[in-house]
């Protein structure tokens, strides 16, 4: 009895068939999953400003829109900047230092424009761009009365020192101090005093405040605490600024 014999498949060019072999399956690594860091709340910037700009985790600087308002953001992975990342993140002086220092440098850029600007704490975030919109429309009346409050003011920062071995009288001087340069601010905020471990020589602090000035009165401000520093012996003043008005914004729960 004759066999059968069965046609055998050729592909062009290459004979008979042979099992061609495949890549490996290759599964796709899935992005990762990022929040919404925010900076400071603007009504007159746009993306332009921040053009080539890094913010605390290396990401371009943007911004997102509503309402008349302006949200300073960046898009961060969440599992190192996200809300369960943040006592890892701000843990010691060096972590805080790096990251306060890229927040602080992006505050810096929007507030270089000459727009009023509400620099948020440190650390804020928010799940998605949708979220900050939303945030944004809700509190259009709270952001846009500070925003005309602070416009053309600037904060000036102002330490007085003293020797350590002279306590009497330094609480006096301090008081007359504050109350003639508040008399000038628009506005003014006595601060807690530096730790000692961070003032060097032989000194005290005997004022620590900060004080929110018209740009035009700046000229004045600054004259007047060095004149009222040189009027003592061994008093010195240490003043620093211009800076957005972060202490008088220090209570914004955004």
């Amino acid at each position: 009895m004759p066999v059968k014999t069965l046609p055998v498949k050729t592909l062009p060019g290459l004979g008979p068939a042979t099992r061609v072999r495949r890549a490996p399956l290759r599964l796709a690594t899935p992005p990762a999953q990022r929040v919404v860091w925010v900076y400071a709340i603007t009504n007159d910037l746009g993306p332009h400003q921040f053009a080539g700009l890094a913010g605390v985790g290396g990401e371009p600087v943007r911004t997102v829109a509503e309402a008349g308002l302006t949200a300073v953001v960046g898009s961060v992975e969440a599992r190192a900047f996200g809300e369960d990342a943040l006592a890892s993140l701000l843990d010691g002086l060096d972590n805080i230092e790096r990251v306060g220092r890229a927040h602080h440098q992006v505050i810096a850029r929007a507030a270089a424009g000459g727009a009023p600007v509400l620099p948020l704490r440190l650390a804020t975030v928010y799940p998605d761009d949708d979220t900050v919109r939303a945030l944004l429309a809700r509190r259009r009346g709270e952001f846009a009365g500070l925003l005309a409050r602070f416009r053309d003011t600037v904060e000036w920062g102002v330490q007085i020192y003293g020797p350590a071995d002279q306590q009497d009288g330094a609480g006096s001087l301090a008081d007359t101090i504050d109350w003639v340069l508040a008399d000038i601010a628009d506005a003014s905020q006595r601060q807690p005093d530096v730790d000692p471990r961070y003032v060097q020589g032989p000194e005290q602090m005997i004022l620590n405040a900060a004080y929110l000035l018209r740009g035009d009165r700046a000229g004045e401000f600054l004259a007047a605490a060095h004149a009222l520093a040189g009027a003592r012996v061994g008093i010195r003043a240490d003043l620093n600024g211009p800076w957005p008005p972060y202490s008088f914004v220090d209570q914004l729960d955004a």
